[in-house]
């Protein structure tokens, strides 16, 4: 094969004649050096040392990783904060192998490890700053101060070229492409929480991955979160979409909204309530939460008896007295219906936390119930407790069991009821720059 001889004698002749007259042609031409154009393909990732999880994002997703501003997220530069206590190295190591795996370094700022009072046998300084340059330790000495505060120290000693927040977990697997996503979200709406669909990793096998279900985050009206999906939608679409709460320890938001809607509530200690104030917060003051499809993070999910680390369940109730008596405005009596001993708590001075709520022009609970969590709403009349005695006390009491995932109720919103009701809408003020 190959093209005739005459064919080749114009373009030979022509290489001549650059050799001749333009020097740096024929150094280039002679020259080893590698330009850009020339350069060897880039050596392909070494193999990670877990298991690689399925890919379970929905179809559409190509779009959902670009910069609508056609800047590459390259000005929204991230600092990563992962608190952990008493966790074990296998599932701190896993956390930051995939999160180096799967996130572009151009976009970080820094990976935040914020050590909760561990001692030296699980802080793991050393090992965590020779896995990247990338890693910073914030040592918080023992006992430690509780996970509000502990994020609250991390936001405060975040590298200051960092704009955006990302929460995680020390137990978790990020999924391919899983930042991307939620930093577009934050580029189209500045007052977003965004958070990724969190596919559960079983507590008992840390290298297993199952894809999540369709649903969103809300409360109940003890304040205990709980995963539904009202609508029994079984696919999922790549569009994100409203959810009324955030599980509170796994999502993307701006420094500066965070820092205006003052995060956390200092009244608040140790473990449990963080979730709640800012899922009102952000809601009520101006933003919204969403779930994000073409986001996935794997999370280990785990019951108390799983957890590295003792909670007061005291001291978690009144947390959630303080929101409560905060937040649920004439609505604070369901509360109390079925948190009945946060009713007699010194809840502490909430002066501080009742004038940033004035201050920031927050919109009411009813407001809430009726735009955001409209299962909420329609549970404000059903609500009862599971297997206390009528004759003792009164219609509080459930007729049945509890049901299923519940702890508030023995019956819920029927499905034909809750599609018939009017889509929750993104706020206008989500959109507004800072």
């Amino acid at each position: 094969g190959g093209a005739p001889a005459s064919c080749c004698r114009p373009m030979l002749l022509l290489l001549a004649l650059l050799m001749a007259f333009c020097p740096e042609f024929a150094h280039g031409a002679a020259s080893t050096t590698t330009t850009p154009s020339s350069r060897p393909p880039a050596k392909p990732r070494p193999p990670p040392s877990f298991p690689l999880p399925p890919d379970v994002r929905p179809n559409g997703c190509a779009a959902e990783v670009e910069d609508p501003d056609g800047k590459g997220f390259l000005d929204m530069k991230v600092s990563i904060i992962i608190p952990y206590r008493n966790e074990k190295w296998e599932h701190i190591k896993g956390s930051l192998e995939s999160v180096l795996y799967y996130t572009p370094k151009r976009y970080l700022a820094e990976i935040l490890m914020v050590s909760d009072g561990n001692g030296p046998e699980n802080m793991f300084v050393n090992e965590l700053r020779a896995m990247s340059r990338l890693v910073n330790v914030l040592a918080l000495p023992s006992p430690g101060i509780g996970l509000i505060e502990a994020k609250m120290r991390a936001v405060g000693g975040a590298a200051v070229k960092s704009s955006v927040l990302v929460f995680l977990e020390p137990h978790i697997r990020v999924n391919r492409q899983w930042l991307q996503p939620l930093l577009r979200r934050i580029r189209l709406y500045p007052r977003v929480l965004a958070m990724p669909v969190l596919d559960p990793i079983p507590q008992t096998n840390f290298n297993s991955y199952f894809p999540g279900t369709a649903g969103h985050w809300r409360f109940e009206w003890n304040l205990n979160l709980i995963y539904t999906n009202p609508s029994e939608n079984e696919g999922q679409s790549s569009e994100p979409y409203p959810t009324p709460a955030t599980s509170g320890g796994i999502f993307a938001i701006r420094r500066d909204w965070w820092n205006k809607l003052g995060l956390y509530d200092h009244g608040m200690v140790g473990w449990g309530g963080d979730h709640i104030e800012a899922t009102l917060k952000v809601w009520r003051c101006g933003g919204h939460i969403e779930i994000v499809p073409c986001s996935h993070v794997g999370h280990l999910f785990r019951d108390p008896s799983h957890r590295p680390y003792q909670v007061e369940v005291d001291q978690v109730v009144k947390n959630y007295g303080r929101i409560a008596a905060v937040w649920l405005e004439e609505y604070l009596p369901h509360f109390y219906k079925v948190k009945p001993e946060a009713e007699t708590m010194d809840l502490g001075d909430l002066t501080e936390a009742l004038e940033l709520k004035e201050r920031l022009q927050c919109k009411s609970m009813k407001w809430y119930l009726e735009n955001v969590d409209r299962e909420m709403n329609w549970e404000k009349d059903h609500i009862c407790i599971p297997g206390c005695s009528c004759k003792e006390h009164g219609n509080i009491c459930c007729v049945g069991e509890a049901h299923p995932g519940r702890s508030t109720l023995d019956k819920i919103l029927p499905a034909a009821e809750y599609r018939q009701l009017p889509k929750t809408e993104i706020p206008q003020h989500s959109r507004d720059e800072l």
